[in-house]
């Protein structure tokens, strides 16, 4: 393993960590805004947080394929994106936005840097 892809794995990782801990715990994310209080919203949490979180970090960790990394680590990046525009669009408080767009963007990076260094 090179040291140029800790980066990616560690992001990797975290996307597994968090995914588990959506699947779990939906309400975790009502920190950030995510409303679990009906079935409906906590199925959504469990299955997009949790399985796509899942499998997407383990896929990563698993194949340690640089195509991988670069697909989620854009898929990070749109998410990025779509969450500025949204700022407008929806007027988000970019203050109540910006963690969210640095962790995106952080997880993003990490993880296109395991198609980069590759």
């Amino acid at each position: 393993m090179h040291w140029q892809s800790i980066p990616a794995l560690v992001a990797a990782g975290l996307m597994v960590v968090i995914g588990l801990g959506a699947m779990v715990r939906p309400s975790t994310l009502e920190m950030v805004g995510i409303s679990t209080s009906t079935p409906l919203g906590r199925s959504e949490v469990r299955a997009v947080f949790g399985g796509m979180f899942v499998a997407l970090g383990m896929a990563c960790m698993l194949t340690r394929e640089p195509i991988v990394f670069a697909v989620v680590g854009a898929a990070w990046l749109t998410d990025v994106a779509v969450r500025i525009v949204a700022i407008f669009i929806d007027r988000v408080p970019a203050r109540e936005a910006l963690a969210v767009l640095a962790i995106g963007g952080a997880m993003g990076a990490a993880l296109l840097s395991g198609y980069w260094f590759a």
